[in-house]
């Protein structure tokens, strides 16, 4: 049950919420990404080329798009991953079921999932190969409710 998003309990379950919803996708996508990227790297005997980069974020796209789109939680549903160059973009619609999104949404989910992603094997990919992931949020409407991207520096 969602409460007005004004109430700071409103805005802790959104942040419990993007806080799983982040623990998910970074680990499912950490598991494809940086495992191939390694493979490569251990195959090669040296850092994959930009070439085996870009065909093992296309694979991790590959592998995500038929479960989409995938429910995380009650207001959160993953709808769209895709890859250009070293950027991995995930994106999110979010159905508030017509309550307001916090003014703080972008800045209380970078929160969240910075932490995450950090924490995972994802820094790896963005540490050793350059890569980064952009988390974009839209509302039903189309409308975007926020974006940010998790980089190396971010990891620091």
């Amino acid at each position: 049950m969602l409460i007005p998003a004004n109430n700071e309990q409103s805005q802790t379950q959104l942040r419990t919420k993007w806080f799983w919803a982040a623990s998910f996708v970074a680990g499912l996508a950490s598991f494809i990404v940086v495992g191939q990227l390694t493979r490569h790297a251990f195959t090669a005997m040296r850092a994959p080329s930009p070439v085996a980069i870009d065909e093992t974020l296309q694979q991790a796209v590959n592998e995500l798009k038929p479960s989409l789109p995938k429910r995380i939680d009650d207001v959160t549903t993953l709808v769209d991953v895709s890859h250009v160059g070293k950027q991995m973009t995930y994106v999110y619609e979010v159905d508030t079921h017509g309550r307001q999104i916090p003014s703080n949404f972008t800045a209380a989910a970078r929160r969240e999932v910075v932490p995450k992603v950090c924490g995972s094997r994802m820094k790896d990919g963005m540490v050793r190969y350059g890569v980064s992931y952009v988390y974009r949020y839209n509302l039903p409407n189309g409308s975007r409710a926020g974006e940010f991207a998790v980089t190396a520096s971010d990891c620091t």
